[in-house]
């Protein structure tokens, strides 16, 4: 009877390291999945901070559209008044040579 006690009594113990082994190695890798995670969302962090500073810059760049209308309406302008100026000189310079061209 006491060698069936230590029998099973050993066996109890083997199968209890066995197990014991099994969830040991589960914790390690929840631990190291963990760490992971936390990589990646420090990661993901800096990630987010640079969109949020990066999508800072449109109200900006509407304020800049507004500006770049009002240059190309002056630009037009501007082409306006030098093609009437050009139309005007080349009539002087006709006038002057007689219609003839140099």
């Amino acid at each position: 009877m006491d060698t069936a006690i230590i029998v099973v009594w050993s066996a109890t113990l083997i199968i209890a390291l066995i197990l014991t082994l099994v969830i040991l190695k589960l914790v390690f890798l929840i631990v190291r999945t963990e760490r992971d995670i936390l990589q990646l969302a420090s990661t993901t962090l800096d990630a987010a901070q640079g969109i949020v500073r990066n999508t800072a810059l449109i109200e900006g760049l509407e304020t800049t559209k507004g500006v770049a209308g009002k240059i190309l309406a002056v630009a037009g302008a501007i082409d306006a008044g030098s093609a009437s100026i050009e139309g005007k000189l080349r009539s002087v310079g006709a006038a002057l040579t007689g219609g003839r061209r140099s």
